[in-house]
C-alpha cells in the first residue's frame, strides 16, 4: 500500500497537533512548512494545522 507523500494534520488544540506530528514523524514524515493557525470569524482559534512530507528513500 502506497502512502500519501504529502498530508496535512488539522487538530483542534495544540497539544493534540504535537502528538500527532510526532506520530507521523514516527511514521517516516517530517514536518514542511510552518504551523498554521485558523481562526472563526470572532477570532477564536479554530484550528492547528501542519503539513508534512514522507522521507524519500535515497
Amino acid at each position: 500500500m502506497e502512502r500519501d507523500k504529502y498530508i496535512v494534520i488539522a487538530e483542534h488544540y495544540d497539544k493534540q497537533l504535537v502528538k500527532a506530528v510526532n506520530d507521523k514523524i514516527k511514521a517516516g514524515y517530517e514536518p514542511y512548512g510552518d504551523v498554521i493557525v485558523s481562526f472563526n470569524e470572532t477570532g477564536v482559534i479554530k484550528s492547528y494545522l501542519q503539513a508534512m512530507m514522507l522521507k524519500e528513500d535515497k
